[in-house]
């Protein structure tokens, strides 16, 4: 949970990554330690952005990222950009995207409190939250809601990053927009491990 900072008397912007050292040894493991994009976390971002636009009839469409958190930044392995206006199949394709745009400070977006929880959360309207709303990707991604999911490597319990949507607009998630997001959460950590064992060589899983 986010710490309390004695001298502004609130919680920190940001928690503390407890798990930092576990994750960085974790990740040479997963073939996930390089900042590279992953086209099949990219292919799932993109399936996760059109049914979700779809389930809540959005026409704009969603930006859809899978999160690996590393030492002190984000990177989106798994990432799908709309470009054109229409949900599901109808929706154009992403175009190819700027490594830049996959990276993003820690201290920006609302992964790291995801993760930090442990559990689903849905911000329908970022705007409906003074703490958050100020955050440098409201800008940067146009963000008026947020909905994500933490990525919790099940042998080793630990957390790796996260699956998330972010939109243009107020959405009202529902219990239909997390179970939907939860189903791709569980399909991301599936398609991590089938992966990692495909990689040459696999290191030995930290203790």
């Amino acid at each position: 949970m986010p710490t309390f900072d004695n001298d502004s008397g609130r919680h920190d912007l940001v928690p503390a990554d407890r798990e930092l050292h576990t994750r960085m040894g974790l990740l040479p493991v997963l073939n996930l330690v390089d900042d590279q994009p992953v086209a099949q976390l990219d292919a799932l971002a993109s399936a996760l952005a059109a049914e979700a636009a779809d389930l809540v009839r959005n026409p704009a469409g969603f930006h859809s990222m899978v999160n690996i958190m590393k030492n002190g930044y984000q990177y989106f392995a798994g990432m799908y950009v709309p470009v054109g206006r229409g949900g599901g199949e109808s929706q154009a394709a992403a175009t190819e995207i700027p490594p830049v745009q996959r990276f993003m400070p820690r201290n920006e977006g609302w992964c790291v409190h995801t993760l930090d929880r442990r559990k689903v959360l849905p911000l329908e309207d970022i705007y409906d939250y003074p703490r958050w709303s100020g955050n440098g990707a409201v800008a940067k991604l146009g963000a008026r809601t947020y909905l994500g999911g933490p990525l919790i490597h099940q042998s080793t319990d630990t957390g790796i990053g996260t699956i998330c949507l972010v939109g243009d607009r107020v959405t009202a998630w529902g219990r239909s927009g997390v179970s939907l997001l939860k189903h791709y959460q569980q399909q991301t950590l599936t398609l991590i491990d089938e992966l990692s064992a495909q990689a040459p060589h696999p290191l030995t899983a930290p203790r």
